[in-house]
């Protein structure tokens, strides 16, 4: 596959996690969820870099051919704003940038390149993934939000469908990013569906970690 030039690959991580101590490095499996990344990463060649401040980072990205920036420190113990959460992407030349959430091990380097094709076929517009979920779904008041109170047989198969934003992938162009502070305006944005689910598991809590452990052990 043939990735336009003009489009940088990158992820970045810290070893700081509230919910899930050490998550990036932890043994997942005789492996690492930054490792497993790395790996993803290393497929698009000169195109990709990942981000961190520990060197332990670095030593990895070294192994696999992948570009190493330095982070500071101070980025990676804030939340926000994102712009300096990941302010280390001034220092490359690419007008578009693809950032993978290192936290989903399950997300295929398949995947990846179908996203970069759709992406292609949309003049380049700000894109990310989205997942359909069919159920019964309610707001903060436990109304109905796709369904009807006069519903009397349950099934899924009718309901209207919802989409979640999948938190997997994000496209954007590097100057509008660090003007208005935001990865894209959400009018304009572009949404690639992924119906795989086991792909879209974001390890965020301990249960997730052993989950997704779990699944990555049945491969």
């Amino acid at each position: 596959m043939v990735i336009e030039k003009k489009i940088g690959i990158f992820s970045y991580g810290r070893t700081g996690s509230q919910r899930v101590p050490n998550k990036m490095l932890r043994d997942f499996s005789n492996t690492t969820l930054v490792d497993i990344l790395i790996n993803k990463l290393s497929n698009f060649n000169d195109q990709s870099f990942f981000g961190g401040f520990e060197d332990v980072f670095r030593e990895k990205c070294i192994k696999k051919n992948v570009k190493f920036i330095r982070r500071s420190e101070k980025s990676t113990k804030i939340d926000g704003p994102i712009t300096e959460c990941i302010s280390f992407i001034k220092e490359v030349d690419y007008d578009y940038l693809l950032l993978i959430n290192g936290c989903l091990p399950h997300l295929k380097i398949s995947t990846i390149k179908k996203f970069l094709d759709f992406i292609k076929k949309n003049n380049f517009k700000p894109a990310t993934v989205i997942s359909k979920k069919n159920n019964y779904f309610f707001n903060k008041d436990k109304l109905p939000i796709n369904f009807s109170l006069n519903l009397k047989t349950l099934n899924t198969k009718k309901t209207k469908p919802i989409y979640e934003f999948a938190n997997a992938m994000y496209f954007f162009e590097k100057k509008y990013f660090f003007e208005n502070g935001r990865y894209w305006d959400w009018e304009e944005v572009q949404f690639y569906e992924v119906s795989n689910k086991i792909e879209l598991l974001d390890v965020d809590t301990e249960d997730d970690f052993k989950i997704a452990e779990a699944l990555w052990e049945t491969q």
